[in-house]
């Protein structure tokens, strides 16, 4: 399944950051077998179903972590935006030194794999609430509520995984989706 989404992201954000932010999502996406084509730029955009932000708006601390990604329910019903905050990435790596080491001896390169990476995992989970209709969370795999620096920024991304009925629900519904488009 092939889903086109657009993205539109602030100025000041490296394009090839945002390229391996997408790179990293779509490697955690293609397990489940959907694609996406990413539509960029700052729009107006063609017909999509949704729409990535990736931007400096903060979201406050909730439960002791801070929120890397967010989307709007109406109700029950997923919105049609999701949001990325780059601000807030860039607050988790800071206080990550431990995990990512000290920025200010980082090369630009390796800086922007940690951030892209953080960033693509974000918004995969973002997705799957988008996918799933829900706005649960799980104790593991891609829907788990809190992560570590380390699951944020580390090079295994096997605990961003989706278990096996969350697979079965995201297909259906894009099964669904797609017959409802081909009409």
């Amino acid at each position: 399944v092939a889903l086109t989404i657009n993205v539109s992201a602030a100025s000041d954000i490296p394009s090839t950051l945002v390229t391996r932010a997408l790179d990293e999502t779509n490697s955690i996406w293609r397990a489940v077998g959907v694609e996406f084509v990413w539509r960029r730029g700052p729009g107006p955009y063609a017909p999509a179903a949704l729409t990535v932000v990736i931007g400096h708006d903060l979201r406050p601390v909730r439960e002791g972590a801070l929120a890397l990604g967010w989307i709007y329910f109406d109700a029950s019903t997923p919105g049609q935006r999701l949001y990325i905050s780059y601000a807030n990435v860039l607050q988790l790596m800071r206080e990550s030194a431990g995990v990512t080491g000290p920025q200010d001896r980082m090369p630009i390169f390796e800086r922007e794999v940690l951030m892209a990476r953080a960033i693509g995992r974000a918004l995969a989970h973002e997705l799957g609430h988008y996918f799933l209709a829900s706005k649960e969370h799980t104790k593991k795999g891609l829907m788990k509520a809190h992560r570590t620096a380390v699951e944020f920024f580390g090079p295994d991304e096997r605990p961003f995984k989706l278990d096996g009925e969350q697979r079965s629900l995201i297909t259906a519904r894009l099964a669904q989706e797609a017959v409802v488009v081909s009409r």
